[in-house]
């Protein structure tokens, strides 16, 4: 799974090839069947796994962390950063613009994670349609600033990230 990711971020999803996968791994093309009875199986693992790993336990994490709202931002910009997930959602954006169903999941995955930050955000009281703006502000840049911007570090390192903060929750929130 973690090669047929690799593969996909590098090089779209026609490049995920079971012969390919196989060859780079070592392993006969029985060997991959041990693990997945197709090509199918293996993409549905990839859409699970980039749904739980870069959604829902981002936002299960951060949901159980006690602490100011800027601090629980920057934790769940950090693990953003440290699983260089934008780079799997870029990945999943250019797919989806061939699979309609994979279109369905990435919408889904977009709306998940704005509701969780609109939900974090809730307690700035700002009114519900900035909320919303300001949300998806959050998730679309946090989301690809790691591939717009190329940083050398998954720190935090050559942004004013306050300043960022500022912008999305406000000089007074959090």
């Amino acid at each position: 799974l973690n090669k047929a990711l690799e593969v996909f971020v590098s090089g779209g999803i026609d490049a995920v090839r079971v012969v390919d996968l196989a060859r780079q791994l070592n392993i006969s093309k029985s060997g991959f069947y041990w693990h997945f009875n197709d090509r199918a199986e293996l993409l549905e693992a990839m859409k699970h796994y980039w749904v739980n790993e870069f959604s829902r336990q981002f936002i299960n994490e951060i949901k159980a962390q006690d602490g100011p709202l800027r601090e629980r931002l920057v934790s769940l910009i950090c693990a953003i950063r440290a699983k260089e997930s934008g780079k799997l959602d870029l990945a999943f954006t250019s797919w989806a613009q061939t699979d309609p169903s994979v279109r369905d999941l990435v919408d889904h995955v977009r709306d998940m994670r704005v509701a969780f930050v609109k939900e974090l955000l809730s307690a700035t009281g700002i009114d519900d349609k900035e909320l919303a703006s300001r949300a998806k502000l959050f998730v679309v840049y946090f989301s690809w600033s790691e591939v717009m911007f190329e940083p050398k570090t998954h720190e935090l390192v050559g942004e004013d990230l306050n300043t960022i903060l500022d912008i999305i929750v406000g000089e007074d929130g959090g």
